[in-house]
C-alpha cells in the first residue's frame, strides 16, 4: 500500500468525438503534455426529424470516448485544444467537459502529465466554454437503453452517449437466481444545463424504472466546464439551419437553456405546474446522499481482482468497462498505427465514509497481487437514484416470515 502516490489538484477531462476526428485530437493533446489517454468505443443517438420517429429505431453513429488526466492548471488549455482539433464549436460535432477529482493516488510506474507541466500556466481560452452543467450517468440492462434515451431526449437532452459495460453487486448477492440477471450492462451519458438537469433525471428514472429492484442505477457528476455539441436529430435539410442549430443559437445567447422551460405551458395538457400535478399524487422521490464516485483504472486481467476487492472493501456494486490505452511513447507501425494496451475502468458509486475503506483494500489488493500500473480516484456526485429496501417494510417480512411455518424452530 505504501507504493501508491497521493497527487492533488488533478481534474479528469472526457472528450466525446466521432472516430473519424479522434487521432488528430490525440495527437495534439499529446503535444500538449500529457503522455497517455483512455479510448473507449461508444456509439452515440440520433433520431428523425419527423412525426413517424417513434415508431422507427433509433440511429447509433460511432463514437469514441476519451478520457485524459490533466492537471487542474492545464484544463482550460487542454479544453481549448479538444476544441480545435475537433472543431467542437459546429452542432453535432462532439462534446468535452472535465470533473476534478477529490483525491487521486496511484503506482510510481503509471506515467502522468509530464513533470514540466505541473506549473501554473495563463491560458486565455477563446471559446465560450460553460459551466453551468451536469453529467447524468445511467447504468442499466440493454433492453432498457431505447425506451430511457428517448425520454431524456424528449426532455430537452441531446442524444444520450452509450458505452459497454459489466455490473457486479445484486447479482453476486441472488445465489442460483443469478441466472435470471445478465452482467452486460450499458451506461448512458448525457451533460445537460443544470436548469434541465431535474426534469431530464426524472424522465429517466420513470422510463427505465430504476427505482424498482433490479432496474438500474443513476448518479450525477458535477462539471467543472466543457462544451456540448452532441447531435440528436438527423434528416433532409430543407432550410439554411436546421431546429437543433437554431436551439444552440439560443442558448448561447441566453446564455443557458432555462429559457427552454415549458412547466406552465404543461399545465393544459398534464395538470402540471411548478411542481404540482392537479389530476393526480405528486411521487416524491428519495434521492441518495453523501455518495461519491470512485473510479480505478487497472490492466485489463486483473478486472476480477479489482472488481473482488471493492465489494469486499464495502462497495455496494461496481460495474467496469474495457478501454484501450494509448501513449504517446507507445511504438507505431509504418503506417503511424500505434501498438496499444488494454485496460480496464472499474467505477463504484458508495457512500462517501466507507471510501477509504474500499480503497486500502483495493490497495491491499493490489499490493498482495503485486498488480502494477494502478490508478484510483475519487470524483463527487450530487444525486444517485437506485432501488433502497424500506427498512420498515423489511421488518414486517421478517415477523411475518418467522411466524410462518417455514421458519427454522
Amino acid at each position: 500500500m505504501s507504493d501508491f502516490v497521493d497527487h492533488h489538484n488533478v481534474s479528469v477531462v472526457t472528450a466525446i468525438l466521432p472516430q473519424h476526428g479522434t487521432n488528430r485530437v490525440i495527437e495534439q493533446v499529446f503535444a500538449a503534455g500529457d503522455r497517455n489517454t483512455l479510448l473507449i468505443n461508444a456509439r452515440g443517438t440520433l433520431v428523425r426529424d419527423r412525426w413517424y420517429q417513434a415508431l422507427l429505431p433509433v440511429m447509433s453513429p460511432e463514437n469514441e470516448y476519451l478520457q485524459f488526466l490533466v492537471p487542474d492548471v492545464k484544463v482550460q488549455h487542454v479544453i481549448e485544444t479538444v476544441v480545435e482539433a475537433g472543431e467542437l464549436h459546429l452542432p453535432g460535432s462532439g462534446a468535452v467537459f472535465a470533473v476534478p477529482c477529490e483525491r487521486l493516488s496511484c503506482t510510481p510506474d503509471f506515467v502522468l502529465w509530464s513533470d514540466d507541466a505541473w506549473e501554473a500556466e495563463h491560458y486565455d481560452a477563446s471559446r465560450n466554454l460553460r459551466e453551468n452543467l451536469t453529467a447524468i450517468f445511467c447504468i442499466v440492462a440493454p433492453d432498457q437503453t431505447d425506451a430511457i434515451t428517448r425520454a431524456a431526449m424528449a426532455n430537452g437532452a441531446h442524444g444520450p452517449v452509450v458505452f459497454y459495460g459489466e455490473g457486479r453487486g445484486l447479482r453476486d448477492r441472488l445465489g442460483w437466481l443469478r441466472i435470471t440477471k445478465k452482467r452486460n450492462k450499458e451506461v448512458l451519458l448525457v451533460i445537460v444545463d443544470n436548469a434541465d438537469a431535474v426534469a431530464v433525471t426524472e424522465a429517466m428514472i420513470d422510463a427505465g424504472d430504476l427505482d424498482l429492484p433490479g432496474r438500474g442505477f443513476l448518479f450525477r457528476v458535477p462539471v467543472q466546464t466543457g462544451l456540448v455539441n452532441i447531435g440528436s436529430t438527423f434528416g433532409n435539410q430543407r432550410y439554411a439551419a436546421n431546429m437543433q442549430q437554431v436551439i444552440a443559437a439560443i442558448d448561447e445567447l441566453k446564455g443557458s437553456s432555462q429559457w427552454r422551460s415549458q412547466r406552465v405551458s404543461h399545465l393544459v395538457g398534464t395538470g402540471k405546474s411548478a411542481g404540482l400535478n392537479l389530476f393526480g399524487k405528486v411521487r416524491e422521490r428519495s434521492y441518495l446522499s453523501g455518495q461519491c464516485l470512485l473510479s480505478c483504472i487497472a490492466g485489463r486481467k486483473h478486472a476480477e481482482a479489482i472488481v473482488d476487492a471493492a465489494l469486499a472493501g464495502g462497495a455496494p456494486g461496481a460495474n467496469f468497462s474495457f478501454a484501450k490505452l494509448i501513449e504517446a511513447d507507445s511504438r507505431a507501425t509504418s503506417r503511424g498505427v500505434r501498438f496499444n494496451r488494454e485496460r480496464v475502468i472499474v467505477r463504484a458509486v458508495l457512500p462517501e465514509e466507507r471510501l477509504t475503506s474500499v480503497v486500502i483494500a483495493i490497495q491491499a489488493t493490489c499490493a498482495e497481487l503485486a498488480i502494477g500500473d494502478v490508478c484510483l480516484y475519487s470524483q463527487p456526485v450530487t444525486r444517485a437514484v437506485t432501488y433502497v429496501p424500506d427498512p420498515a417494510q423489511n421488518a414486517v417480512r421478517e415477523r411475518a416470515y418467522l411466524k410462518s411455518p417455514r421458519a427454522p424452530r
